[in-house]
């Protein structure tokens, strides 16, 4: 059985910006048919994560491409039907949790602070990126090639 999981935006542009590091491999790992991982996402949470590589970190336009169409090899992409006002003032992460509810996903993969104090959130459970390998029964050097 997969486990059903939502990156928040933070994790693919932490993958975008280190190349090689844990959340760049994680993205890699969650394409692996034995993973474990079933990875979701949404057009919200993918134009964030393109408007902070290019906006925030001057990206040129095609290496976000190239880098959006590896989330969309890795992931299912779902358009949400829900809307969410758990985070005020903040509709990105309020997308994340539409993704995942949407998608009726187990899991929440975040840095960010105010989505892990939501912990669970409907019985979706909230995890910083480090807890994955805690998770996952996943051998980086063997599963990874780059």
């Amino acid at each position: 059985m997969q486990l059903k999981v939502v990156f928040d935006s933070n994790i693919y542009v932490a993958a975008a910006l280190r190349p090689g590091q844990y959340a760049d491999r994680w993205l890699d790992i969650a394409i692996l048919p034995n993973s474990g991982m079933q990875l979701f996402t949404s057009p919200d949470i993918i134009y964030e994560v393109q408007s902070k590589l290019v906006d925030r970190f001057g990206f040129k336009e095609d290496e976000v491409r190239q880098f959006i169409s590896r989330i969309k090899i890795s992931a299912i992409i779902v358009k949400p039907t829900v809307h969410i006002n758990a985070v005020p003032n903040d509709k990105d992460d309020n997308a994340i949790l539409e993704c995942a509810v949407e998608a009726q996903v187990q899991l929440i993969v975040t840095a960010d602070h105010d989505l892990l104090q939501l912990n669970p959130y409907e019985g979706i459970g909230i995890t910083h990126p480090k807890e994955l390998k805690n998770i996952f029964a996943i051998d980086f050097k063997k599963n990874i090639k780059h």
